[in-house]
């Protein structure tokens, strides 16, 4: 392991009390040289405390009873640790982990609030999807559909470098792959399903076979609703969600795009007009 990935990338497990520990530098490098080799855990008598680090499952446990904590790996997303996150991901397990926490830290407030600027998205308060995460279904299938892309390695490199450095570049190179940021209106009612579940095949209206998405957040007004009324002239308590959308189609119809693939769509995001 080079001492440029020891200094990204940083291992913890979760106490009892719910805190984070670090593992020494010692151990950290035991794990992730492992991970690195793609073995499926470390063994206990390489480590202190007699203890097994199972990489599968990124949970670790005595040795001599069947207690577990939770594994984190962290990585340090300045533009510096991206070569050396690279270089760490040699494995397809592994480089999934990094994609998944790449798009979890996208869509974090600050982060996301930064991409919302550079769309010129007027004041809003941002509610992050609560339920992202591996076990989420839209997350996992959009994660799978990064990974079997015939651009995945291109389009990692793009997510790795919108949640490394969140400019107008590394938004333009995500558009450049074909991976979107994009609106979607709708009754706020439903937004939390959504956020949830996704966009459901069986809710597409009026015999349309795909889902419809505004390039521009003005045009995704047009479709939110509050009590099933529509917006009059201040758009003010006006909902509207955030996607992440692959590979969109783009209909005749200005500012808007179509995706048919529920796998290609994650719901990132609500966000208010204030």
């Amino acid at each position: 392991m080079t001492s440029e990935l020891t200094m990204s990338v940083s291992v913890y497990h979760r106490r009892k009390d719910g805190a984070l520990k670090l593992y020494d530098r010692k151990t950290t490098d035991l794990i992730l040289d492992a991970a690195a080799r793609g073995e499926a855990s470390v063994s206990f008598t390489k480590l202190l405390r007699r203890r097994v680090v199972d990489l599968q499952t990124m949970k670790q446990r005595k040795w001599w009873s069947n207690e577990e904590e939770d594994i984190v790996i962290e990585i340090s997303w300045s533009p510096e640790s991206l070569q050396a996150a690279e270089a760490f991901s040699g494995m397809l397990p592994t480089r999934t982990k990094i994609l998944e926490m790449a798009i979890l830290r996208i869509t974090e407030e600050k982060l996301l609030s930064k991409v919302l600027d550079l769309k010129r998205v007027p004041l809003r308060s941002i509610r992050p999807n609560p339920y992202l995460g591996r076990g989420h279904g839209p997350f996992d299938s959009f994660v799978s559909s990064l990974e079997n892309d015939r651009s995945a390695k291109e389009l990692y490199d793009a997510a790795l470098q919108l949640a490394s450095d969140p400019t107008d570049s590394a938004v333009g190179l995500l558009q450049t792959m074909d991976l979107y940021i994009i609106f979607h209106g709708t009754n706020h009612n439903l937004m939390d399903n959504i956020l949830k579940n996704g966009l459901l095949p069986n809710f597409r209206g009026l015999g349309r076979m795909e889902d419809w998405f505004g390039l521009d957040y003005r045009m995704s007004l047009h479709y939110t609703r509050s009590r099933n009324q529509m917006p009059r002239e201040c758009h003010s308590g006006c909902k509207l969600l955030v996607f992440m959308v692959l590979r969109p189609d783009f209909p005749s119809y200005a500012y808007t795009a179509t995706s048919c693939v529920s796998g290609n769509q994650l719901p990132l995001a609500e966000l208010t007009l204030l």
